[in-house]
């Protein structure tokens, strides 16, 4: 009867209303009534099934198996049940899930007291802290980012640290002594929500400095993450530069190795999951065990060892429990002279890791990674067993031709042509059986879907596996000689630069992308409905199922580009965060008024698949109203992931450093550099873009370069951080007339948007791009001066991304 999956069914249910829908305070009230709904439920539900039910009348006879439609539908819904059974065939499962909903609620009321009330006592204060480091530090633009242990007034809670100033390296078990600013799990700097910290475990935020810290030696609950980082620094040593990134994502999931535009590359091409350490990577390793040594006892339990040691070395992420838990009870059935049973493995994955931490549920990669193995068990087996009967396949692998080549060479083509032919079925069933379950949760989050994905990892896959399985190689070689290493090493390379420059090629090619717009969202329900009807019917030749989903996504595709190419101009402000990234498309012609925020080189992504998806394959004009980090430390990202023909920057010293690292970043890329020292009319097929040089060349924010976009009657003025003293200056170089669109100067800082600026520009709609900050941004002074004018004011706190077009 499967129990144990019924009950994690309830059990996942609790966690999901837990996280999502009930508030912390109602955890003990929903407890209380889960335990007695279960109570009150159960004998309920046996009473129920101890009722024999009458046997439904049969629909022969009722003219329904005349329809042809109809018929399948009948014998599939409304066909009797057998002697015996009906209601009393769903009472164990119903009882189990019942179960399962109010143990899960009252684990998680428990796990809400044990891990939100001691956060809850030192959020909100400044205090002296020692910290102990869990894992390595992510490098951010003026800080480092670091989860660890905290302690103060003997309670112990895990934080993410910022730390501020200069730091020594970290390393797992490193404490830290200092005087830390706790606040609540909340939307942070890298975009995470508070959903996100919790999934990991964390529930406290802390920024400061550090004063002290005193290496923790090696301490073994951190030997796992001390050795992830050293095969991570050997593949560095062993493989060239251009693949080690790559490689060492495959192997640790560490993807600090990998630029940003492979990283892109990789998602629009749908193989992002080739360095998203999962089952994936579990099942390869398991596979070269056998491959190695057979199938035996051994083999099996040197296969689990294989498995505990690649959890503990990736860090224990959730597709890899899940795998390895799955695999491991594989592995133990025949040796325990058991039968596995895949859907109670995975339910036994799924109670492991939410006892563990109920908040796992709302990770992404937790969801991702079952609703891929939902959709390997329940869809693949079946779609493959369809594809493998298509005719051209049948005929294949029944085909006895050549029989004038000699016996040994025509049996070997032909065993060699049948098994490509079953790695296609096979490789393609599996692939579209994980996306069935796994896209409604996938688009969303992305916001888009990999057309080619399907395709990709025909040719991928292999190469994946042939990568992994070779840097371990490659590292065994460099434990005996690093002159064997770094030879294995540059052999290796080439596969996967082969896989970089597939997924590059692909990333590339037209309608690489379905958005997930309007018209996206249709196609992909269209596909469902075509599919699912397919399903009901039992169609068992649906030949014009594939041709009537390839015209519908043309047609989608084609409808998303007509829609771009109707609008006269589209103007945008990005939701960055604490930052501004402005966007403009106007006919052929593309500017990004400035690029930068709290979200860092993401801010460069985004501006990129937001010009992407506008139908821009390339920027005419980057322009950098100064150099503070909020304002450009996306756009080397930027540059690296869509041309830009021309950068244009203030040539002030406002921070030299930020200034040299983009300019770096633009010659890398091939741009134009040209410097604001005058002002500037770039003139298009449709309008104008103005740019005024600073009014000031000291170090302050009246050294920004101010843009003035038009398009025929419709301006839009970005000002940058330039305050009142240099708006004052803008206004002598400006033409006085009405503006339909401003963007807040300096986020909205009472400093800025002077009421002589408002006054002459007039403007109609402004737009605030702000987040999170401690300035108090937006000030209420300036947003009085917008509603005294009249204006509507946008924020991109409150709304995220806004967008104008017409």
């Amino acid at each position: 009867m499967r129990k144990l999956m019924w009950f994690a069914v309830g059990f996942v249910c609790a966690c999901l209303l837990a996280v999502y829908l009930l508030p912390e305070d109602w955890l003990g009230w929903a407890a209380l009534v889960g335990i007695a709904v279960c109570g009150v439920g159960t004998p309920l539900i046996r009473h129920r099934a101890s009722v024999r039910r009458p046997m439904p009348p049969s629909p022969e006879g009722e003219g329904c198996e005349r329809s042809r439609i109809g018929a399948p539908l009948i014998r599939r819904f409304a066909a009797p049940s057998p002697e015996g059974e009906g209601f009393g065939r769903f009472r164990f499962p119903a009882i189990c899930c019942l179960l399962g909903l109010a143990a899960g609620l009252l684990w998680c009321w428990g796990c809400s007291l044990r891990r939100l009330a001691p956060a809850r006592t030192l959020a909100g204060s400044r205090r002296e802290i020692t910290a102990e480091v869990c894992a390595y530090p992510t490098e951010a633009d003026a800080y480092q980012r670091v989860d660890a242990w905290v302690e103060a007034e003997g309670i112990r809670v895990k934080a993410r640290l910022y730390l501020y100033g200069d730091v020594p390296p970290l390393a797992p078990g490193d404490r830290i002594t200092g005087t830390f600013t706790l606040r609540r799990a909340d939307r942070t700097a890298s975009g995470e929500s508070r959903l996100d910290l919790q999934a990991a475990g964390v529930e406290l935020t802390a920024s400061g400095e550090a004063e002290r810290v005193v290496p923790g030696g090696e301490p073994f609950r951190y030997f796992p993450a001390r050795w992830s980082r050293a095969v991570f620094d050997r593949l560095g040593e062993l493989v060239p530069a251009d693949a080690a990134g790559l490689l060492q994502a495959m192997l640790t999931g560490d993807r600090s190795g990998l630029g940003i535009g492979l990283r892109e590359a990789l998602s629009v091409a749908g193989a992002s999951h080739i360095v998203a350490v999962s089952g994936l990577h579990a099942a390869m390793l398991l596979g070269l065990v056998f491959l190695l040594l057979g199938r035996s006892r051994f083999a099996s339990i040197l296969g689990l060892l294989v498995l505990a040691l690649y959890v503990l070395m990736t860090g224990a992420s959730p597709s890899v429990v899940r795998a390895a838990l799955m695999l491991g009870l594989l592995l133990l059935a025949p040796i325990f002279g058991a039968e596995n049973d895949p859907p109670t493995s995975l339910a036994l994955a799924a109670l492991v890791l939410l006892l563990r931490n109920p908040w796992t549920v709302a990770n992404l990669s937790f969801q991702l990674s079952f609703a891929a193995v939902a959709g390997l068990l329940l869809v693949t087996p079946p779609l493959q067993g369809h594809l493998l009967a298509l005719p051209w396949v049948d005929r294949l692998l029944k085909w006895d031709g050549l029989r004038r080549w000699p016996g040994w060479l025509r049996s070997r083509l032909l065993r060699g042509l049948r098994g490509l032919a079953r790695f296609v079925c096979a490789s393609l069933s599996a692939t579209l059986g994980a996306l069935c379950f796994s896209t409604p949760l996938s688009v969303p989050a992305f916001g888009f879907f990999p057309v080619y994905g399907v395709l990709t990892n025909l040719i991928a896959l292999p190469l994946a596996a042939l990568c992994l399985g070779g840097a371990l190689g490659v590292l065994a070689l460099g434990l005996v000689s690093t002159s064997l290493g770094l030879w294995a090493g540059g052999l290796l390379a080439w596969p996967v630069r082969a896989i970089a420059g597939l997924c590059r090629w692909v990333s590339r090619l037209p309608g690489a992308r379905l958005t997930a717009d309007v018209y996206g969202l249709a196609f992909l329900v269209f596909l469902y409905l075509c599919v699912g009807l397919v399903w009901l019917l039992r169609a068992r030749k649906p030949r014009l199922l594939v041709p009537t989903l390839l015209v519908t996504l043309a047609a989608v595709l084609g409808l998303q580009r007509l829609e771009v190419s109707s609008a006269s101009f589209f103007l945008a402000a990005l939701d960055v965060n604490q930052g501004q990234c402005v966007c403009a498309r106007a006919g052929d012609f593309t500017a990004v008024i400035d690029c930068g925020g709290t979200y860092g080189s993401s801010v460069g992504r985004d501006a990129a698949v937001w010009l992407r998806t506008h139908g821009a394959d390339r920027i005419d004009a980057l322009v950098l109203t100064h150099y503070d980090t909020d304002h450009m430390n996306g756009a080397a990202a930027l540059l690296e992931l869509i041309p830009v023909e021309t950068l244009w920057l203030p040539d002030v010293a406002f921070d030299p450093g930020n200034r040299a690292a983009v300019e770096n970043a633009a010659r890398a890329a091939g741009t134009e550099l040209r410097y604001v020292t005058q002002d500037q009319t770039l003139a298009f097929s449709c309008g104008t873009l103005r740019l005024f040089a600073p009014v000031s060349g000291r170090n302050d924010n009246a050294a920004c370069v101010c843009v003035l976009f038009s398009v025929e009657e419709y301006d839009m003025l970005v000002t940058g951080d330039l305050d009142a003293v240099g708006e004052l200056a803008l206004l002598d170089r400006l033409d006085p007339g009405p503006v339909e669109l401003y963007v807040a100067g300096h986020h909205g800082s009472a400093r800025s948007s002077c009421q002589a600026l408002l006054d002459a520009i007039q403007p109609k709609l402004v737009l605030i791009s702000v987040g999170g900050n401690p300035y108090g941004l937006p000030n209420r002074e300036a947003l009085a001066r917008f509603e005294a004018g009249g204006a509507e004011v946008w924020r991109t706190d409150q709304s995220g991304t806004l967008e104008v077009r017409r």
